[in-house]
């Protein structure tokens, strides 16, 4: 019995030791082992987060690529339609300058070619009668931004409203509709895919070769008639899209010798629409 009573009194003077004991390290603030190593690779993670924001903003980007492609802008650099037929397209960025437009509609229609042009919203409103004229030949006309900024620094409001205005001004100017829009300067994200999306815009049309006719030098080489002919032959390819300018330098000059060299190698010369 006496045994008995020992032993109880003895295990509810450990308990309370280690109660004390317990008690005793919280207040000093004093971690378990366990917590010890959490905390460290917390630490070790605060001390990379840069990188480790880098990595997951690469996630993010490539997750959203492939989960969300039917709720974004397709981007297109080259025809995607299967064709038997060698098919290529011309395609004329116009920003602010215009004297040439009336030279180049009718170049064209002396090769018998319908093209697409890609309009700041602002040219359409300085330049109505020239906007339509291009559509009252046949081709289509078609969404560069009102202001040709860069839309990646913009706010999603100022996108919208660069997108929204250009649409507005080539539909009332000119009965078109346009739904293919060329980023000035080529430079666009998910985030710009996505609101042209929203406004109506299924491609995002970029180039298969840039010409160059927006120089009159690059790197030290003068861009000359010969230059642009060469550049665009030499790198011609089946679906392909030739980017060029209504103001180009050596535009006009060089039209005809591409014209007539694309054919000569079986190219039917197209719009970007009859390709997507």
């Amino acid at each position: 019995m006496k045994k008995n009573k020992l032993f109880l009194l003895l295990s509810i003077l450990i308990i309370l030791i280690l109660l004390c004991t317990a008690a005793t390290c919280n207040l000093r603030g004093i971690t378990p082992a366990t917590e010890t190593a959490s905390s460290s690779s917390i630490k070790n993670e605060s001390d990379n987060s840069s990188e480790q924001n880098t990595k997951e903003e690469t996630i993010v980007t490539e997750t959203t690529q492939n989960v969300i492609t039917g709720d974004i802008s397709t981007v297109v650099t080259a025809g995607i339609v299967d064709n038997t037929a060698k098919q290529i397209a011309l395609t004329f960025d116009a920003g602010w300058l215009y004297e040439n437009t009336e030279a180049l509609l009718n170049l064209l229609d002396e090769y018998n070619i319908k093209s697409t042009f890609f309009v700041r919203g602002l040219w359409v409103k300085d330049h109505p009668d020239l906007a339509s004229e291009i559509v009252n030949r046949g081709h289509d006309l078609e969404n560069h931004s009102l202001t040709h900024g860069h839309i990646n620094a913009m706010t999603d409001a100022e996108v919208e409203n660069e997108i929204r205005e250009t649409t507005k001004l080539i539909r009332d100017t000119t009965g078109f509709s346009p739904h293919l829009f060329r980023p000035p300067y080529g430079e666009y994200d998910n985030r710009i895919l996505s609101i042209l999306k929203e406004e109506g815009y299924p491609y995002t049309i970029l180039w298969t070769v840039d010409s160059h006719d927006w120089a009159e030098e690059l790197n030290g080489i003068k861009i000359t008639k010969d230059y642009l002919i060469n550049r665009v032959l030499k790198n011609a390819s089946d679906n392909g899209i030739i980017l060029m300018h209504v103001g180009g330098y050596e535009t006009i000059n060089a039209l005809p010798e591409i014209i007539t060299g694309l054919r000569s190698e079986g190219y039917e010369l197209v719009k970007v629409n009859d390709m997507i």
